[in-house]
């Protein structure tokens, strides 16, 4: 090689080293911009999932203090003889909670024996029914709410 194209191979270099510099700069700044983009994207959708989960552990310790309750209710219900004074208030506290909120809260599963158990409470407080059918009316609604919040399914 003489020393002319020698010279312009110094040149051409000396020339392309700055240019290559720079592209390789911006495309670090790039890759970083991208990276950064990226996990405050994760970041977002972890906190979202997060927000999820709150809310679905909210509402399924709600439904556990309504079935609670609602079992609580049947129970003194069916264990209680129509003729005592204390039976209208329980019954008119069923309702409140059967027409409030169970609605909220209830599945299919537990809307159904809710309505049974309303029902065959107007049958008994009517005299068509007994209170071995109301225990047993209590008992599978007990056991929808529990088979429900066991279950952790959504309303």
């Amino acid at each position: 090689m003489d020393e002319s194209s020698k010279r312009m191979w110094d040149v051409a270099l000396g020339a392309l080293a700055p240019i290559l510099t720079i592209a390789g700069l911006l495309v670090g700044v790039w890759q970083f911009n991208r990276g950064e983009i990226n996990r405050t994207s994760l970041e977002y959708q972890l906190l979202d999932r997060k927000d999820k989960i709150d809310f679905e552990r909210k509402l399924w310790l709600e439904r556990l203090s309504t079935y609670r309750s609602i079992a609580e209710q049947a129970g003194k219900i069916a264990t209680t003889d129509k003729q005592d004074k204390r039976f209208k208030g329980y019954v008119q506290a069923f309702d409140a909670s059967y027409w409030g909120l169970m609605i909220l809260v209830e599945d299919s599963a537990v809307e159904q024996a809710m309505i049974e158990f309303h029902v065959e409470v107007v049958d008994y407080q009517a005299g068509r029914s007994d209170g071995t059918k109301l225990k047993i009316r209590a008992d599978e609604l007990a056991k929808a709410c529990r088979k429900s919040v066991e279950s952790g399914n959504a309303p």
